[in-house]
């Protein structure tokens, strides 16, 4: 008599992020979604940011430092633009006047404007783009927009590379019900974020 064969286990969504973790086409469609996030749309990149770590620990400083690295793309990208179109949109509207005021004052503050839109949740690209605009020096802009990301995203990955395990663990913990309403509740947030975004 032959031995019916046991059931394969059923996959939980726990086990797929972990695959998508360890993919290798990832880390590509991770650095173009942080150029898009810097550059483009506001995406909810941190969240993806945070279940990626979670799924794959031993990636976190690798997704760290492409996360840095699109950040760093997108952002130039934005500066670019600010540069190439400021000049001549300011020309047309003659507000050249109201626009070296504006200039003078960004190259005062600048730094701290950089800094901040790279470490808090505030629009970079808007910062990015005006740093573009009044000629904010590119090397000076790179290097501190390329800083602040690595703390942002430092502080975080590291952050979930000590607690990780036991947010991890927790998770596992809880019942099945809760779970998918929590996975429910947070899809439905992140939609949310990105149509407010969008709209923003």
């Amino acid at each position: 008599m032959t031995q019916a064969a046991s059931p394969t286990p059923r996959r939980t969504l726990t086990d797929r992020l972990v695959d998508l973790a360890h993919s290798r086409w990832l880390l590509p469609i991770l650095l173009l979604v942080e150029v898009v996030e810097t550059s483009v749309l506001p995406l909810p990149y941190e969240a993806a940011f945070i279940a990626l770590c979670l799924a794959a620990r031993d990636r976190i400083w690798l997704f760290v430092a492409v996360s840095v690295l699109g950040s760093a793309i997108g952002g130039s990208i934005v500066y670019a633009i600010g540069s190439v179109y400021f000049d001549p949109i300011i020309t047309r509207l003659g507000v050249e006047e109201i626009a070296a005021t504006y200039t003078e004052r960004f190259s005062e503050r600048g730094a701290s404007f950089i800094f901040l839109g790279g470490t808090t949740p505030a629009p970079s690209y808007v910062i990015n783009l005006i740093a573009g605009a009044t000629g904010y020096p590119f090397g000076e802009f790179f290097g501190i927009f390329t800083v602040s990301r690595l703390v942002r995203f430092g502080i975080l990955g590291g952050l979930l590379f000590i607690f990780g395990a036991q947010i991890t663990g927790g998770w596992e913990r809880l019942p099945k019900w809760l779970k998918r309403g929590l996975s429910i509740l947070i899809i439905i947030a992140l939609i949310y974020w990105f149509i407010s975004g969008l709209s923003g």
